[in-house]
């Protein structure tokens, strides 16, 4: 197998990051996916979504988010509008993400593991307008949608909730961002 080699925005890997898992036993959500030419993640009660033009939808890597995160402190935020590197090398089975303007790297495992299908949870559909019931959310995920929306350049208001009814999980939008129509995010409603 041959090495891959990707170029990602910086904004979208910081954004991902805030929906993966942390410590969890299904230790392929403890990382940031490139999965079906997106950039995703998910916890399993959330999940963000950025397709990115030009990736391969073959490919398929998991990057630690403890990585991620390390190679993104490592950026000043005033230089994280830029992309970065990502270079997997299959048979050695190691990475590095590299901004090579600011000479930022950062070395890590990819998680060995088989990413869930994700889209089959983005909900297809939506009406426009909600008529209903309207579905309970735990506040702090919908804060969490606030802070991706900054990472992605926005002012953290302008956050779409659209359900679709009262017991399956609603779309989000970040309306204002550079990447407005390639991102997506989804949050499953509280049962009662």
């Amino acid at each position: 197998m041959e090495n891959i080699e990707i170029e990602i925005p910086m904004q979208v890997l910081d954004a991902a990051t805030i929906c993966t898992a942390v410590k969890d036993v299904r230790f392929y959500l403890n990382g940031v996916a490139i999965n079906k030419g997106h950039v995703v993640s998910t916890d399993g009660h959330r999940a963000f979504a950025c397709k990115i033009d030009g990736l391969d939808e073959n490919l398929e890597v998991i990057i630690p988010t403890e990585a991620v995160k390390a190679f993104i402190k490592k950026v000043p935020s005033k230089n994280r509008k830029g992309h970065c590197t990502i270079v997997v090398d299959r048979n050695a089975r190691q990475g590095k993400i590299s901004n090579f303007p600011l000479q930022v790297h950062e070395l890590f495992i990819p998680i060995d593991g088989k990413f869930p299908d994700w889209q089959r949870i983005f909900p297809k559909d939506v009406p426009s307008e909600y008529q209903g019931y309207y579905p309970t959310f735990n506040w702090a995920y919908m804060t969490d949608f606030q802070k991706i929306h900054k990472a992605l350049g926005g002012n953290g208001v302008q956050v779409g909730l659209r359900p679709k009814s009262v017991s399956e999980a609603a779309l989000v939008d970040f309306d204002g961002t550079l990447f407005d129509h390639h991102v997506k995010g989804v949050i499953m409603p509280l049962r009662g």
